[in-house]
């Protein structure tokens, strides 16, 4: 008796942590409908992810790519500009839809000079739902024409991700910390704020649609009827962007020092304490894994890591991103496939990642300029395309690659590229030639001890960038040649049997 009673214990709490998509007729019914891909923000794709960092195409987006994409009807791709500087007045305020081979299908220009840089979300009549710095709330009938526009009292900022409720009522908050509710038609429902506001915060919706969850600017987690008043409080330290929501109803949420885990009354059902976690929204893998961005307690600098957690808390394992060659940061919400790979890029850095789900490096691949940022999550498609939209830094114009599609196929077409193969490579530098830095990018289809080096023209070693064992995959390293002279160099890349040799011109 008591070994059948531990049986159905065990198996319950199995069956509790299991994850499932949670039904919402109201949202768009495609492989990637919003950011964050539902209203529960659990950022998991029904679908397998790209296993290699294979490039099939890209598109050249000049004025760079902030949110999005997300995924529409018939595979559609939506997102809008990045490019914003008033004090020049070069600004770019338009809106995109390229289908899913890269080709380019409608574009819409808001007319006000401010970009849309807030989330993107689908309906299910296929209306496209999204915010620009200009203050608008934007809903666009999917052929690219105007539905309606609703003015709010402030700039919607890049940050802020737009939800939906089963009535169809669009949330959506603003620089002043007002969220916003909007009904199908484009009329207000209500607005409302509490205590310092939830700037840079985005709504998120419980499994049964009847509670809103969202961080304060501050501090605090505030749960609100669908009327916009307050249910309850959740004291806490400063929050860090949005909460995400299981199955059971359970919050999960960064504050600072802890990641928290909360029922539905409020209640604490565990937190696990970190030095301080990053600016990335949790995801949740169909196994009910908890994975979030958090710095590292430690080594010493504190670089950041992904973190692993059970259901219930425990501590899983760590992946330390510590690529002493570069600089990453990481403020993207999180995503993750249907087997618990999670996928990000660096927001101030120069990779994308894919993680397995048991804390390995699947891939990392460099991102094609080392200026090159990912502000938002990307798209998995159910034939496990990986869409990814980048920018350059800001007052950059005529980007290029800025829309990136990745999948596994051992076919591509002439004017397609493809960044992994089954041999040793070394990249052309870019930018070449350079003053006074560059990035070097090879590939390993094997981990090997590999040295990097750098030669003048008669052959003597000016610089050793990498004397150390390297994991398969994609690789770059900026080489800062401030102590050099003007002239021609050459670097050589060494890994098990293979040479390469490249030349770069330094030009002060």
């Amino acid at each position: 008796m008591n070994k059948f009673l531990l049986f159905l214990i065990f198996t319950s709490l199995i069956y509790s942590q299991q994850q499932t998509a949670i039904p919402w007729p109201t949202l768009a019914n495609t492989d990637w409908p919003m950011i964050k891909h539902d209203p529960q923000f659990t950022g998991r794709s029904p679908y397998k992810g790209p296993q290699t960092p294979t490039v099939i195409w890209t598109r050249d987006l000049e004025d760079g790519i902030f949110s999005g994409p997300v995924i529409g009807n018939e595979s559609k791709l939506y997102f809008g500009t990045y490019f914003d500087y008033p004090i020049i007045q070069a600004q770019s305020d338009y809106f995109y839809c390229y289908d899913s081979t890269g080709e380019f299908i409608w574009e819409y220009k808001l007319g006000r000079n401010r970009p849309p840089q807030s989330g993107i979300l689908i309906d299910s009549s296929n209306t496209i739902y999204f915010g620009s710095l200009d203050k608008y709330i934007y809903a666009l009938n999917p052929d690219g024409t105007l539905k309606w526009e609703f003015e709010t009292s402030a700039s919607i900022v890049e940050l802020a991700i737009p939800n939906i409720d089963l009535k169809g009522n669009i949330y959506i908050t603003n620089s002043l910390g007002r969220l916003y509710s909007i009904k199908p038609d484009g009329s207000l429902n209500w607005d409302t704020t509490y205590e310092s506001g939830f700037f840079n915060k985005s709504p998120v919706f419980s499994p049964d649609g009847n509670t809103i969850y969202i961080a304060g600017r501050d501090s605090n987690l505030f749960a609100l009827n669908l009327d916009g008043s307050l249910k309850w409080k959740f004291s806490c330290e400063k929050t860090h962007r949005s909460p995400i929501i299981d199955n059971q109803g359970n919050v999960y949420f960064s504050a600072e020092g802890y990641l928290y885990s909360i029922n539905l009354d409020s209640e604490i059902r565990w937190k696990y304490p970190t030095f301080n976690v990053g600016y990335s929204i949790p995801t949740i893998d169909i196994n009910g894994n908890i994975y979030v961005i958090v710095y590292d307690t430690v080594c010493c600098p504190y670089y950041q890591a992904l973190v692993s957690l059970n259901y219930n808390g425990d501590f899983r394992w760590k992946y330390l991103l510590d690529d002493e060659e570069e600089d990453d940061d990481f403020w993207q919400p999180l995503i993750c496939d249907s087997e618990g790979t999670v996928y990000f890029g660096s927001t101030f850095g120069y990779n994308y990642y894919a993680i397995s789900s048991d804390g390995t490096l699947k891939w990392k691949l460099p991102l094609e300029f080392n200026s090159q940022q990912v502000d938002n999550t990307s798209a998995i498609s159910r034939d496990g395309t990986l869409y990814i939209g980048v920018h350059n830094v800001s007052l950059v114009t005529n980007q290029k690659k800025t829309l990136i599609a990745i999948k596994d196929t051992s076919t591509v077409s002439v004017d397609e590229i493809k960044t992994i193969s089954n041999d040793y490579s070394l990249s052309q530098n870019y930018p070449n030639p350079f003053n006074p830095s560059t990035t070097i990018m090879f590939t390993l289809p094997v981990s090997s001890q590999v040295t990097l080096k750098v030669y003048d023209v008669l052959g003597r070693e000016v610089a050793s960038l990498i004397d150390s064992y390297k994991e398969a995959g994609s690789h770059s390293i900026k080489f800062d040649a401030s102590n050099l002279t003007s002239g021609i160099y050459f670097y050589q890349l060494k890994a098990g049997e293979y040479i390469g040799t490249k030349k770069l011109i330094l030009q002060k």
